[in-house]
């Protein structure tokens, strides 16, 4: 007869039974507290969640009921605008903050009244407010007088926007006395054909002591009527150019290689037509300021200056 051995499972855990449907398993003492325990936790959570979905649904239905309506804004885009540097422009610092709550000189409301909202589109019904239309309307009265400023100012000549020289009239017209003397010398001097003496010349008249330019501005900025300065300042241009004319190394390439008289006779006839040239405008340009100042610089130069 064979005997029977000691069964495997002494000592082990078994199935006393099943919680709703699963096998619990029971200890050496047969408890199923802590499976117990654990499937309450279970049924709580879920519990939770169904109570969840079903609050979240019902939002939901009433968000979408209020927006057909019309009486609630979307909070998204209703809500303060988030800043990407995290605070606000009107306390960031800059080098010129002087301790005030607002240390820029354009807020974000300023733009935004030249710009209007961001992301306000035409069919939204905001737009037909009265308010709202008539802040249209002013961002639409400031920009057409700024535009109609502007152009005004683009209008207003050049001359007219340069400041008045310090020193009276005579002043300047001194040195262009003396310049009218240095032309009546490079007569002879260019019937000579003597070239580096006329360049001499012709540099003491556009550079110092004379500065023809820079004194002609000057008197062309201190002629009272505005037809006469106009006529001042081209009949100035005119007379630079005939100056330039002069030297017939602007024209000419007579610096690297003799010139034979025919050549010399030939260059001192064009510069003597544009001294001539040159001569006339000076004379008709000294003819539009007044005369009292005039005399007042001949007497200068005549007693040296």
């Amino acid at each position: 007869m064979q005997s029977l051995k000691p069964c495997g499972l002494k000592g082990q855990r078994a199935f006393a039974g099943q919680q709703h449907g699963r096998p619990v398993s029971v200890g050496r003492h047969g408890s199923a507290r802590g499976v117990v325990v654990r499937a309450g936790l279970d049924e709580d959570v879920l519990a939770r969640l169904r109570a969840a979905e079903e609050e979240a649904a019902r939002l939901r239905k009433e968000l979408e009921a209020a927006q057909k309506q019309g009486g609630v804004a979307d909070p998204v885009e209703t809500g303060p605008k988030p800043r990407i540097d995290g605070q606000d422009v009107s306390l960031r610092e800059t080098i010129w903050d002087a301790g005030s709550p607002r240390s820029t000189w354009l807020s974000e409301k300023d733009v935004e009244f030249f710009s209007g909202p961001a992301g306000i589109k035409e069919e939204d019904p905001s737009t037909q407010d009265p308010e709202y239309k008539a802040t249209v309307t002013k961002r639409i009265l400031i920009g057409a007088v700024l535009t109609a400023g502007l152009g005004a100012f683009a209008l207003v000549p050049t001359e007219a926007l340069r400041p008045k020289p310090s020193k009276p009239m005579y002043f300047y017209l001194v040195p262009v006395l003396r310049v009218e003397s240095l032309l009546s010398e490079c007569k002879a001097i260019i019937e000579d054909a003597d070239w580096p003496q006329l360049r001499q010349a012709l540099n003491r008249i556009d550079g110092p002591p004379n500065n023809i330019r820079t004194n002609l501005d000057a008197i062309i900025a201190l002629i009272p009527e505005a037809r006469s300065a106009t006529r001042a300042t081209e009949l100035s241009a005119d007379l630079y150019e005939y100056l330039r004319s002069l030297d017939p190394n602007e024209y000419f390439d007579i610096m690297a290689r003799s010139l034979t008289g025919s050549q010399n006779a030939q260059f001192s006839a064009f510069s003597l037509k544009a001294l001539a040239a040159g001569q006339a405008k000076l004379a008709e340009l000294l003819a539009l300021v007044p005369q009292d100042q005039l005399a007042i610089a001949r007497e200068q130069v005549s007693a040296g200056y």
